[in-house]
C-alpha cells in the first residue's frame, strides 16, 4: 500500500512539474529581471555653464533600497549604465510592487532633484528610456512636476519631479 502511494507521488509530481502546475503553484520563488534603471545620460548646468566634480546619486527602490554615485566631467556630463536586479517580488500574490527611483546632484552642499519617478512598472518604458536619456539640469531651474502621456493608457500621464528641462513637441 504504501509502495502504491510513494509511486503516485512521484508520478503526480512529474506530471504537475511537466505541465507547469508546479511552477504556477510556486512562482513566489521564481526570481525575475526588474529594470531598476534603463541607462541615464545627463548634463548638469549652473546658469548655462558646465559643472565638473560634482557627485550624481542614483536610488532605486524596490526591495531595498540601492545607491550608486558618479561625478561630473569638465563638460558636465554624466553616465550610469542600465540597473537590473533579481527579485522574486513579482511572483509574490497579494503584494502591491512600486518602484521609486531618484537622481540628484549634491553641488555645495546642497541636493537637487535631476529626477523622481515613482512606478507600478518592472519592463522598460519606452518614454521614460527617453526622457532619462536626456537629463538636460540646471541648478538654477525650479523644481516642477512634468506631465509624459504613457502611450498604452492614454488616460494617464508619467509624473517626473525635477529641476531638468525637456522640449516638448507641439
Amino acid at each position: 500500500m504504501f509502495k502504491r502511494f510513494w509511486i503516485f507521488s512521484v508520478i503526480a509530481l512529474a506530471v504537475s512539474t511537466a505541465t507547469g502546475v508546479y511552477a504556477g503553484m510556486f512562482g513566489f520563488l521564481k526570481n525575475y529581471d526588474v529594470q531598476l534603471f534603463p541607462p541615464v545620460e545627463g548634463r548638469l548646468l549652473h546658469s548655462g555653464v558646465p559643472l565638473e566634480g560634482v557627485e550624481i546619486i542614483r536610488e532605486a527602490t524596490y526591495d531595498e533600497v540601492k545607491t550608486e554615485t558618479v561625478v561630473t566631467d569638465d563638460d558636465g556630463r554624466f553616465f550610469f549604465p542600465e540597473w537590473v536586479t533579481r527579485s522574486n517580488t513579482p511572483g509574490k500574490p497579494l503584494i502591491e510592487v512600486r518602484l521609486r527611483q531618484v537622481v540628484a546632484a549634491k553641488y555645495q552642499g546642497e541636493y537637487y532633484i535631476l529626477w523622481q519617478y515613482t512606478t507600478d512598472q518592472i519592463e522598460p518604458e519606452s518614454v521614460i528610456t527617453e526622457l532619462l536619456s536626456n537629463l538636460d539640469c540646471d541648478i538654477t531651474n525650479e523644481e516642477i512636476d512634468h506631465y509624459f502621456p504613457i502611450p498604452d493608457n492614454p488616460d494617464f500621464e508619467h509624473i517626473i519631479g525635477s529641476i531638468c528641462r525637456w522640449e516638448t513637441k507641439s
